[in-house]
């Protein structure tokens, strides 16, 4: 499963995956998918939900807009800024 991390600040999305990287998760900067409709084009990808949860506990990621679940073929929401309620 991987997880994807889409921000509305570029500043943003590269300063989480450095904190995941240093954690020592493997996280990769890719193109938010336009279905998301991000501000910046630029979200964060990786496996490991657990360490990326702990980060975001841990401090604050500016521009964080949407967490999303994919299985290889479709997305689902696990938080959206927009809609509280979409967890």
């Amino acid at each position: 499963m991987e997880y994807i991390f889409s921000f509305s600040s570029r500043n943003g999305a590269m300063r989480f995956r450095d904190d995941v990287t240093c954690r020592g998760a493997y996280a990769r900067l890719v193109n938010t998918p336009t279905l998301f409709g991000s501000g910046c084009g630029l979200s964060v990808k990786c496996t490991d939900y657990a360490t990326c949860s702990d980060v975001l506990s841990r401090g604050y990621y500016q521009g964080l807009r949407a967490v999303y679940e994919f299985d290889g073929s479709s997305y689902r929401s696990l938080y959206n800024a927009g809609n509280q309620n979409d967890r």
